[in-house]
């Protein structure tokens, strides 16, 4: 059974968004002594900050819990992107085969103005998140991503998104890239700090009424057909419902949470500040961008002009001498103009994400009162925030189960050979960039 020690990732510090977040660092205390709520939330990510904060905005009492600190999860550690879009090629209509019509217009209508709603929450809520809501783009690298990329486009169109199709030449002015075929791109879109946005939100959760208590780990649910209780040590957290949302930092406490995606291990890299003059051309409107790579085919800029890309960890061997390898070989092949000393790279950090089968959020109802929400599959930034908030708003009695646009998935939902594919998971990214190098992504 795989536990929270077999998660590891690299220290807090080390993580580039603990070295430029502009938001106070809360520290909130362990549980010393039973408690009871409304709402009890397990984990201070996107998900369950915002579902801590709304909840408790309805009048519901809440109590919020984390194994570590907050935002020490895959909230605090991902690539800062907001991105409008499913993940890779996938379209409404792909989305529509999997949920039904009503809940993928419901749900491709929240990845659509969810993003804006990220930036204007945080505006709204004065979060210092060193926000820049510049749009993002998915260049297409190949012929074969191609068509991949402008059939998503011609979707999203249809589907009355505010999107805009980019030649080549427009592509390689926009980003600066070399090698791009053509691309689409969303203005709602944008980076921020996400560590400085876990932290502003749970300020807000704070003030907002919400109990936060870290460094405290649920060992098990009790009572779950009836009055459920979170067991943490010797203490008890008494609820009327419980909701939760730990992502891929799930352990072997909620096993039928935990099975239900896959902890995928990623790294990200940055390099020190561009030189003034590169910055003219990369990224000169610090849009940020993905495409459909399987090792990785990202990039962002920060508010001091580091350039930040990653991929997959490779657990064999020196994973991060591997990763750091393959970030300048990718760095150099999108932006042949830099130097060795310009790729020079200047930070590298680990988390995990959680990766559904379907690749879309799910909610898994585990009790008569018991709800787990995960599955984010890097859409975290978006779809965590704003299906959170959906979730807070039904824990408090202000919504109905059904008006959540995810599949609900009643008792659990286990991925075959989970194990296994959680094992090779870690050893997958060779096999990525084959894909990559043979043209079959």
């Amino acid at each position: 059974m795989m536990a929270v020690a077999h998660l590891r990732d690299t220290p807090r510090p080390t993580v580039l968004w603990s070295k430029t977040v502009l938001e106070p660092v809360i520290h909130f205390a362990k549980l010393e002594a039973d408690e009871t709520a409304d709402v009890a939330v397990v984990g201070a990510g996107f998900s369950g900050l915002n579902a801590a904060i709304h909840a408790a905005r309805h009048g519901a009492s809440v109590v919020l819990v984390d194994a570590r600190t907050v935002g020490s999860g895959a909230s605090g550690r991902n690539g800062g992107n907001s991105i409008p879009h499913f993940p890779g090629t996938m379209t409404p209509s792909h989305v529509a085969s999997i949920l039904g019509k009503k809940k993928a217009r419901l749900l491709s209508e929240l990845v659509v103005a969810g993003s804006d709603l990220v930036f204007r929450q945080a505006t709204e809520l004065q979060i210092e998140c060193s926000p820049m809501q510049s749009g993002w783009m998915q260049p297409a690298h190949s012929s074969h991503s191609l068509l991949n990329v402008r059939r998503a486009f011609e979707e999203w169109k249809a589907f009355g998104a505010p999107v805009q199709w980019h030649s080549a030449a427009d592509t390689h002015d926009l980003l600066g890239t070399a090698g791009y075929v053509g691309g689409w791109s969303n203005p709602t879109g944008g980076s921020l700090n996400p560590y400085g946005l876990a932290l502003g939100l749970a300020r807000v959760a704070k003030k907002a009424g919400v109990r936060i208590f870290e460094n405290t780990a649920v060992q098990k649910i009790e009572g779950t057909a009836t009055s459920p209780v979170l067991v943490c040590g010797d203490l008890r957290i008494k609820a009327r419902i419980i909701l939760v949302t730990t992502g891929g930092y799930t352990d072997g406490a909620f096993e039928d949470v935990q099975r239900s995606a896959i902890p995928v291990h990623l790294y990200q890299v940055a390099t020190t500040p561009l030189r003034k003059e590169l910055r003219a051309s990369i990224l000169k409107t610090q849009m940020c961008f993905s495409d459909c790579r399987k090792s990785g085919g990202f990039g962002r800029l920060d508010n001091d002009g580091r350039l930040i890309t990653g991929g997959a960890v490779f657990a064999l061997g020196n994973s991060r001498r591997y990763g750091e390898n393959h970030s300048r070989a990718r760095l150099k092949l999108l932006y042949p103009q830099l130097s060795e000393q310009d790729i020079a790279l200047e930070t590298y950090w680990e988390g995990f994400c959680a990766v559904s089968k379907s690749k879309l959020p799910i909610l898994l109802r585990l009790g008569a009162n018991v709800f787990s929400l995960g599955g984010f599959s890097t859409r975290g930034l978006n779809l965590a925030q704003n299906l959170g908030r959906l979730l807070g708003e039904f824990a408090a009695g202000k919504a109905a189960l059904d008006d959540m646009p995810v599949e609900v998935v009643e008792g659990r939902r286990d991925i075959a050979f989970w194990l296994f594919k959680s094992c090779a998971a870690r050893y997958a990214f060779p096999w990525f960039q084959a894909q990559d190098r043979f043209g079959l992504s």
